[in-house]
């Protein structure tokens, strides 16, 4: 079997769509626990917000971020997209997660067991599907980065992504992208669902494959996932990414300047879109990292316009 080169470490963010800032804020950050580590705007519409959740700085692996549209229209879970959100947390963490969630009156699911890890899935004020994976300790990052609050300590808190579920009609669709382009290898399957992971990454790792030639296509509005992002450690690693991109037949846009990461865009054959933005430089490059979240952020050329987009934002509590 040839041997594909690692060119990823996993999942750098993924991007959601929801409907209102502040009380995706306050889900994600009283109830999961997740720090907001920006609170800026679609670079794309600078009147919508994007506020970005994760853990102390808002490292690659543990980045969620979500779109506010207004007015909101309600989007369908299906093939073509990212259809489950998972996050990895300590396995003996479940039991605490599930009453945590009963407290809040979070929809959810009865703890179960798929690829060989027990999980809770659950779903937001939005209906978007998360679970949170129970993983051993060894094959999730060391604590250091980790985010708690005054409810959540270190023994419980959400470590990093654990993967994502991407759905499609036919796996042919999507598999060549992550092996060829990603360098992820397979691992197991559970009836209609593959386990794939890059080695040697212990943070936002896995991703799983679900061929579902019978389910309709997924409608792209809130509560459903936007797009899904790949790590590269920097520029080089993004450009030889984009060339097997590219020798796979598809269409890459040019390197975009995101200010806090370059990203690079194409549509996969299954539907999905996916990302490849750059570690660095990250979230602390126009705030220090005490301050994070706490005040509209704007890359530099959206400052000029800085009073006219205050003025069109809805005023939201971090």
């Amino acid at each position: 079997m040839k041997k594909t080169a690692l060119l990823t470490k996993g999942i750098h963010h993924l991007s959601a769509i929801a409907s209102d800032g502040q009380k995706t804020i306050n889900f994600y950050t009283q109830v999961l626990g997740l720090r907001l580590v920006k609170k800026t705007v679609n670079q794309d519409d600078p009147g919508t917000y994007h506020l970005f959740f994760g853990d102390k700085l808002g490292h690659p692996g543990m980045d969620l971020t979500f779109f506010i549209f207004q007015p909101s229209t309600p989007g369908r879970r299906g093939t073509g997209l990212v259809t489950n959100i998972s996050l990895a947390v300590p396995e003996n963490s479940l039991q605490f997660w599930q009453q945590r969630l009963q407290k809040y009156r979070v929809k959810q699911q009865e703890i179960g067991e798929s690829l060989g890890r027990k999980r809770i899935i659950f779903f937001d004020h939005d209906d978007q599907q998360l679970e949170l994976v129970g993983a051993p300790l060894i094959d999730i990052e060391p604590d250091d980065q980790i985010w708690t609050t005054k409810e959540i300590d270190q023994e419980n808190a959400v470590r990093s992504f654990y993967s994502a579920r991407l759905s499609v009609i036919n796996k042919a669709m999507i598999e060549p992208i992550l092996t060829q382009v990603f360098g992820y290898q397979h691992l197991i399957s559970e009836r209609s669902v593959g386990l794939y992971s890059v080695p040697d990454s212990k943070r936002g790792h896995y991703l799983e494959v679900s061929e579902e030639p019978g389910t309709e296509f997924g409608y792209n509005a809130v509560g459903t996932v936007h797009h899904l992002a790949f790590r590269a450690k920097d520029l080089k690693e993004q450009n030889q990414m984009t060339q097997k991109i590219i020798e796979l037949g598809l269409s890459p846009t040019s390197v975009i300047d995101r200010f806090y990461f370059k990203s690079v865009y194409f549509r996969t054959p299954a539907g999905i879109l996916f990302e490849i933005a750059t570690d660095k430089p990250g979230f602390t490059v126009d705030e220090k990292a005490k301050d994070l979240g706490k005040k509209l952020a704007l890359p530099p050329f959206l400052e000029p316009s800085r009073k006219a987009i205050e003025f069109g934002l809805p005023k939201l509590k971090s």
